[in-house]
This record gives C-alpha cells, structure tokens and sequence, in this order.
C-alpha cells in the first residue's frame, strides 16, 4: 500500500507563512493498493489538489471515498474535487447516515444553491452512496472493517487490510476515560484498561503497520477542550503502545498549532517513545508525505460479502433514569431532536418497573438514586433474559476510576460521565442503538 497526506488540519484550514512544513488543508488521504485500488479518506480541503492530480492520470477514474463523518472539516473539499465533474469517472462513498437524513443528503446540502453553483444532482461523474454502521466487507481484495469513534456525531474509523498489511484510519476520536490504566497496576495489560470503550480501541488498533490517529490536543488544551471529541497526542501514544502498533502518524492538527509548535510536539513524543522502552515509530502528517508498505501477493483477506445493508434505525424507545428532574428534561431536550419515544424515572424502583412495562431499547442510568442505585439497577435487569443485551449507559457526575470499573462490573455498556455536550451524547446514543440493531440482524440470521 501507498499512503499520500494531502490535508493534516482540523476544524477549519489554516494558509498562511506558519503552516507551510504541516500544512494548512483539512483531513484528506490518498491509498492505494499494489493493484491500484483507489481509497480516498475524508473529504477535506486537500481533497481538491488530490483531484487535480488524479484528472492527469488515464481516464475513467474509479475510487472509492471512505468518509469518517460528515463535520464540515471532512467534507469540504467535496464541491471543489474535479474528478466528480467528469462523465465516466465513478466513486463510491461509504459512510454513516445521519440520524434524521440520507448520506446523500447531508451532502447534497453543502451544494445547495445558496451555497454552490452547482447542485450534486448536476454532476456527471456517477456516485454510489453506502450507508454502513460496524462491519467489514470487501473491495475487491482489500478488506474494511468499521468501528464506531468517540466523537460529538457518529464518527467511524476504517481498518483497511491488504496483502498482509494493516492501515487504520482514525479520524477524530475522543478518549472515553481521562486515565488509559488503572492507576494501581504497575505493568498493566489490557484487561486493566478503565473503560471497556477504550480497550476496544485499543483491540481495534491492534498490530496494525500503520495507525493514522486524530491527536488534536495536548494535555493541557484538553483540560479545556474535555468532550470536544479529540484525542490528546499523549494519548495517542499509549493506546498505540498498548495495541502493539509498528508506526503511528498523529494528524488533525490544531489551527492553533503552527510548524514551530508542531516541530517541538514531535520531537517530545518521540523522546517520550523511547523513554518508554517501546520501539514504536511516531511521526506528525505532513501535507506531502509519503508512506510505502509494501504487500505480499499471496495474503489475500478473507472473502466477506461485497456489502452488508445498514437499515435506517427505527424510531427508539428510550429509559432515562435519574433522580434530578432538571437533569431530565436536559437529556429529554437533546434526545427529543432525534425522535425517540423517551420514558424517565426518578428513582431506582421505578426504573426496573417502567423497564419491565415499557422494555426500552436503550437504558440511560444514574448512580447515586433513591431505593436502588445505578449499580444495583444494572445488575438486576441484566440477571433477566429480556435485558441481557439492552445497551445500559452510565450517565453520571461520579467520575472516578473506581465508579467507571464498578459500573462495567455491574454490566453496563458504556460510562459517560457529567456534564457531557447533547451532541456527544447524540452520537453515543445513536451509536449504541446502531450497535444493538445490528447484533439483532446478525443473531436472527445465526437462528
């Protein structure tokens, strides 16, 4: 495989003297496999050099566009990318819908008339649409498996396997705990990370040759910037560290990051690499860099099906159960926007009643409640059949390591912790009902 950096910025694009080493253009990244397979990852401002260029190679073009999430920073470059413009060229964009509109429309919108000359329906180029959640499936001989980030809108990262090598794709992506390890264990494995979030992070980067990671902050910003939805570069470090990754390239650089700053970053990760004993090679995107990872002709993937359909989720039903009326209406507020049908409790007894009446698909739970704690609320309703795979999510101000390991004990899914933007918890909720609709497919198809 052969990975080409055209755009390493977040948020927003930053031209200008203070750029030019790291560069100024959103997320864009070129693939290609040793047989020529095309991947495009994000739609950023790079994306329009990136077009140029491929309008010299022989034509019709055919690529394949993988798009993490449908931020403003990561589509941008869509209207400006030439080769969409021209009869006979195909792409295919895979990528999660929205919760309330299509793929095609979130990206009809940035085109529409107020905004762009020209509409998506006018272009002459032909483009596939695939609506995908977690799953893998092939192209041609390149495997992708999907995994659902932690960002403020549902966000997916892309495992990409090809001839015995392993790209992955991790566009913007939040830690789900401010701590990787628990802080008592002095040589920890994986079974002592704190948040089950994170280890699957973690499983989901593992021995990859290459890792593209979202590392936007540092410790220090992130104090401030905390459910923002980006990692920190230390961070990034030790998730890859973990996951016994050969090298990892850290991007999505902040706007206010220019090359003097980024310059001193990367030479500090690096000495914190070999402080560590790791031989891990880490390296910032640069706009312009290159990567080459040679494949092996005889390590063909596993055949998956060409493509696995995503339904749009039906209308959820939704238990919020907390002892705060405020805190309530707070959560009803945000998640009313994505017209789910919403039951609340205010105590531990009436949750486990209003579950057995009214059997949500998705439990948002407190700790600290009249009669029966969270805690005891987990356990109870997953000793029941109905409720063994009922998403049960932790949504409280306790945010210690010892709440967040004794809240995995207890069963739940997921542990987020107080206060948290609606927008991130949209997008978990959302992800964890994608998640569970999918687990449901694949079981009654096993049955």
């Amino acid at each position: 495989m052969h990975i080409k950096f055209w755009g390493t910025r977040g948020s927003i694009p930053t031209p200008g003297p203070s750029t030019t080493r790291y560069g100024g253009n959103t997320s864009c990244i070129e693939l290609r496999t040793d047989d020529g397979t095309l991947f495009i990852l994000d739609c950023g401002t790079g994306l329009r050099q990136l077009g140029q260029e491929l309008l010299k190679e022989p034509q019709p073009l055919v690529g394949n566009i993988l798009l993490s999430h449908t931020h403003w920073d990561h589509t941008q470059g869509f209207a400006f990318f030439d080769p969409v413009f021209k009869k006979g060229n195909q792409f295919t964009i895979f990528a999660v819908s929205g919760v309330d509109r299509s793929l095609s429309e979130v990206l009809a919108g940035q085109m529409d008339y107020l905004y762009f000359p020209l509409t998506l329906d006018e272009l002459e180029s032909t483009i596939i649409f695939r609506e995908i959640g977690e799953e893998t499936f092939n192209v041609g001989d390149v495997q992708v498996r999907t995994q659902f980030l932690n960002h403020t809108i549902l966000t997916l990262g892309f495992r990409i396997k090809s001839g015995g090598r392993t790209v992955v794709y991790v566009a913007d992506h939040e830690p789900f705990s401010t701590n990787l390890y628990k802080a008592s264990v002095k040589t920890p494995s994986l079974t002592d990370i704190v948040h089950a979030g994170d280890r699957r992070h973690v499983e989901f980067l593992a021995d990859a040759d290459l890792v593209i990671h979202d590392a936007q902050y540092t410790n220090t910003e992130y104090a401030s910037k905390r459910n923002w939805g980006h990692s920190t570069v230390e961070h990034v470090l030790d998730v890859a560290m973990a996951a016994n990754v050969k090298q990892v390239i850290l991007s999505h650089h902040d706007p206010e990051h220019d090359d003097d700053f980024l310059q001193a970053l990367e030479a500090r990760c690096q000495d914190q690499v070999r402080a560590s004993g790791s031989d891990l090679n880490v390296a910032f995107a640069a706009e312009g860099l290159e990567v080459h990872l040679p494949e092996a002709a005889d390590q063909v993937p596993e055949d998956m099906s060409a493509q696995t359909p995503t339904t749009r989720y039906k209308p959820a039903r939704i238990l919020i159960v907390d002892d705060d009326p405020s805190l309530v209406r707070y959560v009803e507020a945000a998640l009313r926007k994505d017209k789910y049908e919403i039951f609340s409790a205010l105590n531990g007894e009436q949750a486990i009643q209003l579950a057995l009446d009214e059997q949500p698909d998705l439990i948002l739970l407190d700790v600290m409640m009249p009669k029966l704690s969270g805690y005891e609320v987990a356990r109870l309703l997953r000793e029941k059949p109905e409720f063994q795979d009922t998403p049960i999510i932790m949504f409280t101000a306790r945010a210690e390591e010892d709440d967040i390991v004794r809240s995995f004990e207890s069963g739940v899914d997921d542990y987020i912790g107080k206060p948290a933007k609606p927008s991130l918890l949209r997008s978990r909720v959302r992800h964890w009902l994608m998640r569970s609709e999918q687990g449901t497919e694949v079981r009654e198809a096993q049955d």
